[in-house]
């Protein structure tokens, strides 16, 4: 097979906002074993705490936000703890937008715009780190349409699945306020994972080193189109399936039934090992990357948008063709359902956490809360600046 086409490009500066620098995200390393820091007999010693951050405030508890951009690009977040809402730069009118639970990176057809939503949690496996910091626009990329991003604790990778390009960037610099790319890959999907990438390019899924360069196991997959990183593995989906990338870079084909429609797309709570996507007009698959097996859970009316919860009563919420918010149980087949909420013309934009969903208002500048674990209960609306049409929750 041939190589994927990479162009490689040093780490460089593309944009910078100006606004208040002094962010720092870069992780210290987290140790319970001897300290490396002044000593403890050293009047002038100021010892940093376990999981310091430079320039952010360390939390008990999820950091969580909403984080919205308006049709004519006012942005602003809104504090789901304290109720604030604090506005941004004004940036480009969104086309298309996706988030990683910190950024909301928004497009046109031209470039992509990077907005930090200020809040993020690093999950070490035996612990967890909250953090908060001021939220800001960053800056931009070349690059427009459609858009995805992930992150890992080192790096972001940016793909804009119709031009089949891809872009890593340096996410400590992200929080600096600085866009530094470090590579730049011909792929439709392009995940972190590790220190390293996984692409789905023409040639399969490949695993790449952190500069874009093939590095390991390269797995066929026709059509790769739509990734998400998990706690098992790296997925990418591909036309009879998805392929799941392993910690130590086996790659493994998870094949759906013959003739079944295909997932494009992949949501799921952060972290969590099983996600889900559509099914066509049957509703949704759900994919546990641990075990590697495809679950079909049909629903009433054709979905729109759906993601798992992946929480001991496997629940999985949506939105339908009528606007409602749908919650299936998948341990029971329990189904409820809210009235309409969502636009059924409009692009769906939903959101969970582990206790809540939101989705926006198809009337105006409105987010609505719901418990999905009561019976779709919607907990209570949101008002904002303006109506969004690129929305994220942040501090996951």
């Amino acid at each position: 097979m041939n190589e994927p086409t990479t162009r490689r490009a040093p780490a460089r500066l593309l944009t910078t906002a100006a606004i208040a620098a002094g962010l720092a995200i870069g992780l210290t390393a987290c140790s319970t074993g001897g300290s490396s820091g002044p000593a403890a007999d050293d009047p002038t010693a100021t010892a940093k705490p376990h999981g310091y951050v430079e320039g952010a405030s360390e939390a008990q508890e999820p950091q969580v936000r909403l984080l919205a951009v308006s049709a004519t690009g006012a942005t602003a977040v809104h504090d789901l703890l304290g109720g604030e809402t604090t506005e941004l730069d004004r940036i480009d009118a969104p086309e298309h937008s996706a988030t990683d639970g910190r950024f909301l990176v928004t497009s046109t057809g031209e470039r992509t715009t990077i907005v930090d939503g200020g809040a993020w949690t690093v999950d070490h496996g035996d612990h967890t780190h909250y953090y908060a910091a001021e939220p800001r626009v960053v800056g931009t990329v070349r690059g427009g349409g459609p858009v995805e991003v992930h992150s890992s604790e080192t790096t972001t990778t940016i793909t804009w699945p119709d031009r089949g390009e891809a872009v890593a960037l340096d996410r400590a610099a992200l929080g600096q306020g600085d866009v530094e790319e470090t590579a730049r890959v011909d792929a439709t999907v392009l995940l972190p994972f590790g220190e390293q990438l996984v692409a789905g390019t023409t040639d399969g899924v490949r695993v790449l080193d952190a500069d874009g360069a093939p590095a390991g196991a390269q797995q066929a997959c026709a059509d790769p189109a739509g990734g998400i990183v998990t706690r098992a593995g790296a997925v990418v989906g591909c036309a009879d399936g998805a392929v799941v990338v392993d910690a130590d870079g086996g790659a493994a084909t998870v094949a759906l039934p013959a003739g079944a429609d295909r997932p494009t797309a992949f949501s799921a709570r952060s972290g969590r090992p099983t996600v889900a996507g559509l099914a066509g007009d049957r509703g949704a698959w759900l994919l546990d990357s641990r075990e590697r097996s495809w679950r079909l859970v049909e629903t009433e009316r054709p979905l729109r948008a759906v993601t798992a919860v992946d929480d001991e009563d496997e629940h999985l919420v949506a939105v339908d063709d009528r606007g409602r918010v749908v919650v299936v149980t998948a341990s029971t087949g329990a189904v409820a359902t809210t009235d309409p909420l969502v636009d059924p013309d409009g692009r769906p934009l939903l959101q969970l956490d582990a206790q809540r969903a939101y989705v926006t208002d198809a009337s105006g500048a409105r987010v609505h809360e719901v418990d999905f674990a009561d019976g779709a209960r919607v907990a209570r609306s949101i008002d904002l600046p303006a109506a969004p049409v690129a929305f994220a929750e942040v501090g996951l």
